[in-house]
Parts: C-alpha cells; sequence; structure tokens
C-alpha cells in the first residue's frame, strides 16, 4: 500500500518563477507529489494521511541540485589530483558518506563528474537500494582525458580520434548519464596546464558525435580561452568552469560568450565556498576578475546552473548555498538564484519532467527553508526538512572547517603552481 503524507508550511513556492503561496499543502502519495498549493483545495485525505507534519513558519519549495560534485573526494584534504586511492571498498564508503551530506545541505540531485573506474555508476545504483532517504544521482565515471592529464589517475585516458570513440562506447556499455571530457587541464593535477587546450577539435567533436549517437550529453571541464571555444565549436552541451584562464589571469572573450548563448550551451561555473568574498582560494585569478566574467555572462542571459566541484579542498559538500550566494554578486536576482538551483537545473539535467518543481506526477523532492527564499536566500543555507523521493532525511548539524587565510593562500598557490599556471611576479 503506498503511504501517503501531508505536509503544511507558512509558505509554498512551486517553481522558480511562481508567485507564493500562503497557508500551503503538499501532499505526497509514495515518492510522488500528489498535490501542491493553497490547503483550502487540498485533497479531501490531506488531513488523515499516515503522516501529517506542520512545518510552521517555513517555505516549502523544490529539492535542490548540484550540477557538479565529486563523491569520491574529501574536502579535508589539500591532496592534489595525482593518484587516487587503491581502496576501493574506503572510496565506496567515502561516496555513500558524501551523498547523505549533500541531503544535509537540502541538495536532492546531483551529478557526479569523476570518480575512479566505474564507482560512479556502481554508487549510484547502490544508493536507490538503501532504506533511508539517498539523493538522485547523474554520473559520469571516469572523465575521458589525455595521457598525463587533468585527472588521468581515475582512469578515463583516451589519445587520438579512435581511441576517443572507443571510450565513450565503454562509457555508454558501463550505463553513465553522460560523458565528462577534460578539454584543458586542472589545478589539481600537476602539469596538465589549465590554460592549455589537450584535445583538438576533430578529436572533440568525434566525442561529441560518439556521444551523441549513443543518446549521451557531454559536459567538458574547460578553463582555458582557447578550450572554451574549441568545446563550444565540437558541440558540447555543457561547460564546467568556463574560467576563461590564461597564464597570467583571465581574459573574458566576448565572441566565443556570443556562441556560447547562440548555440545555448549551458554554464556550470562552479561557484563554491572558495569563491566567496569571505573564503576567497580560487587559483584563476583575483576576485573580482572572476566574478566580473560570470557577470557578464549573466548579463548576456546565459543559461547558468548551479554546481559547487564539491569534494575539493575546503569546498564542503553542506556549503553548496555559498555557491548561490556567488551568483548573487555576479549580478543573479534571487529567482534567477533558485532557477539555477532547481527547475533551470533540471532541464540541464534531463530532469525536468521528474524533479525541479513541486507539481502532481514529479518526484517528492522538497525542501523546507526559513524565511523568503525569493527576498533572502539566507535560509538555502540551512534547510529546516529535507525530503528526497518522499523519504525524509534527518538533517545533521555540522561545523565545518574552511581553514584560516594562511591555509586558504597556501592551497591557492600550491594549485596554481603544480598546474603550471604563471602569476605576475612569479
Amino acid at each position: 500500500m503506498t503511504t501517503r503524507t501531508t505536509l503544511t508550511a507558512a509558505r509554498l513556492l512551486t517553481e522558480s518563477s511562481a508567485p507564493l503561496i500562503h497557508d500551503a499543502v503538499v501532499c505526497v502519495e509514495g515518492d510522488t507529489i500528489a498535490y501542491a498549493g493553497p490547503g483550502g483545495s487540498a485533497p479531501a485525505w490531506a488531513s488523515t494521511a499516515e503522516t501529517v507534519t506542520d512545518l510552521g513558519d517555513t517555505t516549502l519549495m523544490p529539492g535542490l541540485i548540484d550540477c557538479h560534485v565529486h563523491l569520491c573526494q574529501d574536502p579535508t584534504s589539500s591532496g592534489l589530483l595525482v593518484g587516487m586511492s587503491s581502496d576501493q571498498d574506503a572510496l565506496r564508503r567515502t561516496m555513500v558518506g558524501n551523498a547523505q551530506r549533500l541531503l544535509d545541505a537540502g541538495v536532492t540531485t546531483a551529478r557526479d563528474l569523476g570518480a575512479p573506474g566505474t564507482l560512479g555508476t556502481e554508487i549510484r545504483d547502490r544508493l536507490t537500494t538503501l532504506p533511508h532517504a539517498t539523493p538522485r544521482m547523474l554520473v559520469a565515471n571516469a572523465p575521458i582525458t589525455v595521457a598525463g592529464g587533468h585527472a588521468w589517475s581515475m582512469g578515463g585516458v583516451a589519445d587520438g580520434v579512435d581511441q576517443i570513440r572507443a571510450r565513450v562506447r565503454e562509457h555508454a556499455e558501463q550505463g553513465v548519464d553522460l560523458i565528462k571530457v577534460m578539454t584543458t587541464g586542472g589545478f589539481m593535477t600537476p602539469g596538465s596546464h589549465p590554460s592549455q587546450t589537450r584535445y583538438s577539435l576533430d578529436e572533440l567533436t568525434a566525442l561529441v558525435t560518439e556521444a551523441h549517437a549513443h543518446g549521451l550529453p557531454v559536459t567538458t571541464h574547460v578553463l582555458g580561452v582557447e578550450g572554451i571555444e574549441r568545446a563550444v565549436l565540437a558541440g558540447v552541451d555543457c561547460i564546467e568552469h568556463c574560467g576563461w584562464v590564461t597564464q597570467t589571469g583571465t581574459q573574458f572573450d566576448p565572441g566565443i560568450a556570443a556562441m556560447i548563448i547562440e548555440r545555448g550551451v549551458i554554464v556550470s561555473p562552479a561557484m563554491n565556498t572558495a569563491c566567496t568574498a569571505e573564503h576567497y582560494m580560487c587559483p584563476w585569478d583575483e576576485r573580482d576578475s572572476v566574478i566580473g566574467n560570470l557577470r557578464k555572462l549573466i548579463d548576456l542571459n546565459a543559461i547558468v546552473v548551479a554546481g559547487t566541484d564539491a569534494g575539493i579542498p575546503l569546498v564542503h559538500f553542506e556549503r553548496y548555498a555559498d555557491c548561490l550566494e556567488v551568483y548573487l554578486d555576479a549580478g543573479m536576482n534571487h529567482r534567477q538564484v533558485i532557477a539555477s538551483a532547481t527547475d533551470v537545473a533540471a532541464e540541464a539535467c534531463g530532469l525536468k519532467d521528474v524533479t525541479g518543481r513541486l507539481a502532481p506526477g514529479l518526484s517528492a523532492d522538497l525542501i523546507a527553508v526559513d524565511g523568503d527564499p525569493t527576498q533572502d536566500i539566507a535560509g538555502l543555507h540551512k534547510p529546516g526538512f529535507v525530503m528526497a523521493a518522499g523519504r525524509p532525511h534527518p538533517i545533521r548539524d555540522t561545523t565545518l572547517d574552511t581553514g584560516d587565510a594562511e591555509a586558504r593562500d597556501r592551497i591557492r598557490r600550491r594549485l596554481e603552481a603544480g598546474a603550471g599556471r604563471h602569476t605576475t611576479g612569479e
């Protein structure tokens, strides 16, 4: 028999552009929303459901989506991606634990964009069998990269068109949800040069063509300006970071940005705690430049979704909302921020008919937060209630260390030096 649950709250936001509903009710049957609206129009069984929970002076809204995480990584470590642990059982435990941390932040859906071998698909499938609430995961398994390239140690190395096509086919057979390719180097892999493009246009085009033939979207890690242009020309569906990185900083390119807009390429900038004013340690450039570049994309009406790169040093899964604060700093209004984390992100993930909104027939993924998030997103930092696919999640209260200023600066310089980005004066 399907279990019925009724939630009541002072306010309800069914999707990012919807008006707030007061004296609200959400009714859930099993893992699916049956009703979301004013209490006066709720179904007759709302008051007699097996579970009736009054969430008080809060706003019910869709569960959040993080479009870029790494469940296999430990944010308390300052290590670089020069090798992954050979202890597969330890990595499995880490990934399951980090999935629960996503729920602590109100994240009910996430994309895992890099894990060793086939751990991504394995853990994605394991989570669905657990007896408690877990986030919905879309996974890429090992990112496709050149020999010695960014994240090569995860096992996705492919050089040349033939190897690239074969690697995409292999990933498709593994059951991945999308393909992740490293178009440039990255700061966490020494010597991989984040400003330099690692795949030719022909190689990237072959990868995209093969992936699309298997019904798989492509997202790409890309930091350097040339790499961004090449990825867009190759037809990728989504860009991670889009950092405009050069050997000495960053340089926004209006012509490439215009192509991103014209072709409808989704941008997942992977903003996070390291990009906030209080804890800044992003190795790309000074904060004004990094935020300014993102502001230019937002002003051009680029499709921007929320992603955090959670798992990298000092970027904790529970601090998802730091990404949203950075988007406010870059010029988004509150409803645009909410859209980037809910319905726009769901559509970008191919899940617009599954999650991202609160409507009958969609998955019962929702959170309750203090205040009105259309006016102030402070409540998103600490949801008071989380439900994933109809299962409530008991939120844990955790104190998270983001390091002192000296530690953050040390990590930033280590990333810059290890990845070969030369800052002015060094």
